[in-house]
């Protein structure tokens, strides 16, 4: 068993509690389709996916043809509706800002997710907590949504132009099957949290959490 070095965060589900405003983003861009999406079929299916691989998903999914303009304009339509609720309908998740500031004493933190870099961005300045993380993997730098493993890979990649760390001394914080299915592929330990789903979508985890409180240094490294 190792010790562990580094701590990746997913942020929407995670760290922000900001998927119920996706939902009801992603439906207002499907309404020009005359589809919707419920939130079983959305948390079960679709949540981990960026943007992209929502739309490119769903629309395959949905027997429906695309070419690259027309998922940008339903992209633009989805952006557009987030960023004019993102004050009022998102928030924080109670007991994550401690988490942040108290794993960042003995770990080097990381968030990985399929958000936007301006989101992450703009909430972690609003709560004062983006010094405390050494590197940021989003959606715009990466090709392929989780489950694929990329966005992990890179950002282990980035912080090792600094740090001499490998996939097994690092625990990735997941609230999505297909977000502990990307970890697991990297190499990686994970902690599932149900924020998003209920704990038996979460079994491929190392472990399954309810609460951040069950997230300690003690039950990190006894992963």
């Amino acid at each position: 068993m190792k010790e562990k070095k580094l701590v990746i965060f997913d942020f929407d589900g995670v760290i922000y509690n900001s998927e119920p405003l996706h939902f009801k983003s992603f439906n207002f861009a499907l309404k020009s389709l005359k589809l919707i999406i419920t939130k079983e079929v959305y948390y079960e299916t679709y949540c981990a996916y960026d943007d992209e691989g929502f739309f490119k998903n769903f629309l395959k999914d949905n027997e429906i043809n695309y070419d690259d303009e027309f998922i940008r304009d339903l992209i633009k339509e989805k952006h557009s509706f987030f960023d004019e609720n993102f004050d009022t309908e998102t928030s924080m998740y109670h007991g994550s800002i401690g988490l942040i500031k108290e794993l960042s004493k003995g770990y080097i933190l990381g968030i990985g997710s399929g958000a936007r870099r301006e989101e992450i961005v703009r909430v972690l300045k609003r709560e004062d907590l983006l010094s405390y993380f050494e590197e940021i993997v989003s959606s715009d730098e990466t090709s392929h949504p989780k489950p694929n493993p990329e966005t992990y890979i890179l950002l282990l990649e980035r912080i090792n132009e600094t740090y001499q760390i490998n996939p097994d001394e690092c625990v990735v914080i997941e609230d999505t099957t297909k977000g502990v299915d990307a970890a697991k592929d990297a190499g990686m330990k994970c902690i599932g949290i149900t924020n998003s789903v209920d704990g038996k979508f979460l079994n491929n985890a190392d472990k399954v959490v309810d609460d951040y409180s069950e997230i300690t240094i003690e039950s990190i490294n006894n992963i």
